[in-house]
């Protein structure tokens, strides 16, 4: 029980340490996590760090899709990021159109619309074969919802 007590100070004395060390990394470690611009082409890194709030941007509207049952502001986003080259869209728009062969947008009719967009533009996703989900969303569609999709 002495060696206790005369421990329990010095216990106290390094766990405040630890944790006086552990406060001072973390500003550390956000300034090591900041995008910073190597190439010194500054035009060319505020384009990046714009890519990199859309992508941002995209998770959370992907996330939020999710919840709701509306993946319109994700797959805006996802196509924002293609167009501009960037390789986390194609990923985000894979993602988003598995959602929609699960029938996990609210409206069913933009959702086939938008995999037949898709497919009239032959876009391509690796592992993805987006006329077999278009036939997975069809099959969770009623026959009006069909007709209805169908027009133009």
């Amino acid at each position: 029980m002495k060696n206790l007590t005369r421990s329990l100070p010095l216990l106290a004395l390094s766990s405040g340490l630890l944790l006086s060390l552990a406060l001072h990394a973390v500003p550390a470690r956000a300034e090591e996590d900041a995008f910073q611009c190597l190439s010194g082409d500054e035009s060319q890194c505020a384009f990046e760090n714009e890519s990199l709030s859309l992508f941002i941007q995209g998770t959370d509207a992907y996330d939020k899709g999710r919840e709701t049952g509306d993946m319109t502001e994700a797959r805006r986003i996802a196509r924002q990021l293609i167009d501009r080259k960037n390789k986390y869209g194609k990923r985000m728009m894979k993602q988003v159109y598995v959602q929609l062969a699960l029938g996990a947008h609210k409206n069913l009719v933009e959702a086939h619309r938008w995999l037949q967009e898709a497919i009239a533009k032959e876009e391509k996703y690796t592992r993805l074969d987006i006329s077999r989900l278009l036939e997975q969303l069809s099959q969770k569609m009623s026959p009006e919802q069909l007709a209805e999709a169908q027009k133009k």
